[in-house]
């Protein structure tokens, strides 16, 4: 006796189930299966496939294709049915859009997910929609204000004790956090650039905790990989290979495509830590060659980093060179793209306290994305934009009532005799390094900018010009009296500082005055304070 196929929703519902049972491939044949037949006039519920549809090639890492049913499962949504539909897919899609580099439409889909859950109370949403934005952040090269983001997320899933909120804002938190480490890890000190790592272990934990409870194959993967790679980068390759190898071998039998790439990825990593060259370059060049994801720019740059670092430890050069000028021609297009998408989005801190407004829970104002634009990149202070945007606003407040303003120009004595003796490395953490020692001796309302180079700036407000030479030689004398010689050998880093207090309130004057008293400081012999 002959059956009958079953029917397109009967179809929807097996996959929901292959889904949950962790059986990836499974589900989207049946998902793919069922979409394919409702096209073709049988009938069945075309919003429900659209958005498990969507979902599942997300994880598979069928990015594009994910993204191209956008035309298809909007419309649908924003027809009728509950507005949770709406706003699930609109994060998604979001996440999707950022993950190919189309952040002008990701921005907007997240803001539009942000809006409905805030405008409908749904606080379990509003968690989820806000990671999104964090998500936006951090793929657009602002780790930082991700971060921020991310944390607020994570707040808000704590407070609605929603566990699959949970899971999402830890796991991108996570995320977000490596991503700062990714950064920093050529600009700055190892143990300075680990500091985001060793925040992000608590969750990674918490994460593997949670999934263990849920019974959930594909946060569990997650949180396997993330601890691994956390503990790689933090130098505990022991602890990190099994977590490795678990997460690996439970990605490929789950069918995974999308969390394949970043593992395999963090296990050639491994083997360098470990000083085995050959097993990461065997592991790295089994990822490159199997079937990416369709959008593997950020898994292709990993793995062109490892291989060139994997072939020159192997004393391979050409390989060596060929994998670097590969990874070097990625970053450049990413950071192209992104400062590109920076220009066109520009997303002001009018936008970002609109967000906050809507939420009606974000407690510190977020930045805007042109904090990029303002901030210097090796030291993390502002720049001299940043100083250009902030002056009319310091002069007024200052000028407003009976406040004080001083301005203290600070310049590192014999600098280029530390690049000379000690090389560039080691006189790019001198510069991280003061500019740490700068944010310890101000106020937040004070500022600290490199204005390029060894020449450092501060303003200080609300204090009279004794009170501000005293900040500045306690300054002074924490620089001298710094462990320099942790960076190298014999360093020792002296600064010599200009300050100018007002009256009278004018900008280049104050400017002019400080620029001579450091040059009259530099002229007495260095390593000391001048008032101008």
């Amino acid at each position: 006796m002959r059956t009958s196929a079953p029917d397109c929703d009967s179809l929807l519902r097996e996959a929901d189930a292959a889904r949950d049972g962790g059986r990836l491939p499974d589900a989207l044949s049946l998902t793919e299966a069922a979409w394919l037949r409702m096209a073709a006039g049988e009938p069945g519920d075309r919003r429900r496939a659209a958005m498990l549809l969507i979902q599942l090639r997300h994880r598979s890492g069928r990015l594009a294709s994910a993204l191209s049913l956008a035309h298809d499962a909007l419309p649908l949504l924003r027809a009728g049915g509950p507005v949770g539909d709406l706003i699930d897919t609109l994060r998604i899609l979001a996440l999707l859009a950022a993950d190919t580099d189309a952040f002008v439409q990701s921005l907007a889909w997240a803001q539009e997910a942000h809006r409905l859950a805030a405008e409908h109370a749904d606080a379990v949403r509003l968690s989820l929609t806000t990671n999104a934005l964090g998500g936006f952040f951090d793929r657009i090269g602002d780790p930082w204000q991700g971060v921020r983001l991310m944390l607020e997320s994570l707040e808000l899933a704590r407070a609605c004790g929603d566990a699959y909120a949970l899971t999402v804002a830890l796991n991108n938190t996570t995320v977000a956090l490596v991503s700062q480490y990714h950064l920093l890890r050529d600009g700055v000190a190892l143990d300075e650039a680990r500091e985001p790592l060793r925040r992000a272990l608590p969750y990674v934990r918490e994460l593997a905790a949670l999934a263990l409870d849920r019974g959930d194959p594909y946060a569990r993967v997650i949180a396997l990989g993330n601890e691994g790679e956390v503990l790689v980068h933090l130098g505990d390759p022991e602890a990190a290979a099994p977590l490795l190898d678990e997460s690996i071998f439970q990605a490929r039998r789950h069918g995974y495509g999308a969390l394949s790439g970043r593992i395999g990825c963090s296990r050639g990593e491994l083997a360098l830590a470990c000083g085995e060259p050959q097993l990461a370059w065997d592991r790295l060049q089994e990822v490159l060659t199997s079937d990416l994801p369709a959008d593997p720019r950020a898994t292709l740059r990993r793995l062109h980093h490892g291989l060139s670092r994997a072939a020159a430890a192997l004393g391979r050069s050409a390989d060596a060179l060929h994998h670097l000028e590969a990874y070097l021609a990625l970053e450049r297009q990413r950071v192209v793209v992104q400062l590109r998408a920076q220009s066109e989005l520009f997303v002001t801190r009018m936008e970002a306290e609109q967000m906050r407004r809507e939420s009606q829970t974000l407690r510190e104002r977020t930045r805007a994305l042109e904090a990029d634009v303002l901030r210097d990149p090796l030291t993390g202070l502002g720049n001299r934009r940043q100083l250009e945007a902030a002056w009319p606003a310091l002069l007024a407040e200052a000028g407003s009532g009976e406040e004080m303003l001083s301005v203290a120009a600070l310049d590192l004595d014999h600098f280029k005799r530390v690049n000379d003796s000690h090389g560039h490395a080691v006189g790019d953490q001198v510069l991280v390094a003061l500019a740490d020692l700068l944010r310890v001796h101000v106020r937040a309302s004070d500022l600290a900018v490199r204005m390029g180079g060894e020449e450092f700036l501060l303003v200080l407000t609300a204090i009279g010009p004794e009170r501000a030479t005293e900040v500045c030689e306690r300054l002074r004398q924490r620089v001298a009296e710094h462990g320099w010689a942790s960076l190298a050998p014999g360093l020792t880093v002296t600064v010599s500082i200009g300050l100018a207090s007002a009256p009278p309130l004018e900008a280049a004057a104050l400017m002019r005055r400080a620029d001579e008293a450091l040059y009259r400081a530099k002229t007495e012999g260095r390593n000391r304070l001048v008032r101008g």
